[in-house]
């Protein structure tokens, strides 16, 4: 009978032991892996008001980049990603590049999971071009060794990288750039933070917070002109779109859409619908082909992934999507125009 005991609190010792060891590498991954950087996400509310010339022709180039989920930069998956994107890159003439969530991997416990190793060399790659670039959170990002806001912290180290928050609203990143013909304002391009889960890692996503809509409208209010909005997890109206809008031609479009459902994100698509200034909604996320209808007098463009580390099906292939803002367009639908661009 006592060696049995014995047995048995040897085993619970045992189990007690790794459940702690666990508890404490989980504690570890969640909040305490995070690099040393020369920026603090503080100055993030102390950055100039973005803002970024048109070209002579009025086109302005946005290239947006989204779901890499990169692993560490330098496995097989991410090396033929980061490669592929310096093809697209040497190809496409751009005036912005967005980084539209989901860069990195999310809820990954693998020793050899490296965030920010991947980051950099991410981040190294488009510096090379010279191009402003900013990021709109995902709800992978900051998941697991830092949060949205370490990602955004670690980026401000690149002389390129563009961000803005404000102080009193939802969200890690939260900007305007304005977009100016020889001093004139004539576009505008929002970016914004859809949110990640509402429990850490597992639980639902998350949504796009009421001060975070009325921060976007009276910023398009302060401006008055058209204004492309960029976030990474789409809101119900993509559907809407999907099956009442007018498909853009030429552009390759999943078969039936595959909707995420985020049923609180239809308070974003409540509060903006009448506004005649947002022209194009753009979002990432969902993993599938993509889709561009013009719908309610706006497009709402949805990009396929980016990264080959990703979840996708074998009949998509990785790509990013090039908008052409014509600045000089009479009406909203000749405004654009959407390319997916792969290597």
């Amino acid at each position: 009978m006592k060696k049995s005991s014995k047995i048995i609190i040897s085993v619970i010792s045992v189990l007690l032991a790794a459940i702690i060891s666990f508890g404490g590498y989980l504690g570890y991954r969640f909040y305490g892996n995070k690099p040393e950087t020369a920026n603090s996400y503080e100055e993030i509310y102390d950055q100039e008001q973005a803002s970024l010339n048109v070209q002579d022709d009025g086109l302005f180039r946005v290239l947006k980049i989204n779901d890499t989920h990169f692993f560490d930069g330098v496995c097989e998956n991410d090396k033929k990603t980061l490669d592929e994107l310096k093809i697209i890159l040497n190809k496409t003439p751009c005036d912005l590049i967005i980084a539209d969530g989901d860069i990195v991997d999310g809820f990954n416990l693998k020793s050899s999971y490296n965030k920010y190793q991947a980051i950099s060399l991410f981040a190294e790659l488009i510096e090379e071009y010279n191009i402003p670039w900013t990021f709109a959170p995902g709800n992978n990002d900051g998941e697991i060794d830092g949060e949205n806001e370490d990602v955004i912290a670690y980026m401000m180290q690149y002389d390129n990288f563009i961000c803005g928050n404000d102080k009193n609203t939802d969200g890690s990143m939260q900007f305007f750039i304005d977009l100016k013909s020889n001093g004139r304002l004539v576009h505008s391009i929002a970016v914004m933070d859809t949110g990640a889960r509402k429990i850490k890692a597992v639980g639902n996503y998350d949504s796009i917070k009421k001060n975070q809509i009325e921060w976007l409208l009276n910023g398009i209010d302060e401006r008055k002109v058209k204004t492309s909005v960029f976030f990474h997890m789409a809101t119900p109206a993509f559907q809407e779109a999907y099956n009442n809008g007018d498909r853009y031609d030429n552009f390759f479009s999943s078969e039936s859409y595959p909707y995420d459902e985020i049923d609180e994100n239809k308070l974003f698509d409540d509060m903006t619908a009448d506004n005649e200034y947002i022209s194009l909604i753009s979002a990432g996320h969902i993993h599938s082909n993509n889709m561009c209808s013009f719908y309610n007098n706006r497009y709402y463009q949805l990009s396929s992934v980016s990264g080959y580390s990703a979840s996708h099906h074998d009949f998509i292939t990785p790509s990013c999507t090039l908008t052409v803002i014509n600045t000089n367009a009479d009406d909203t639908q000749s405004m654009y125009s959407f390319e997916q661009i792969s290597a």
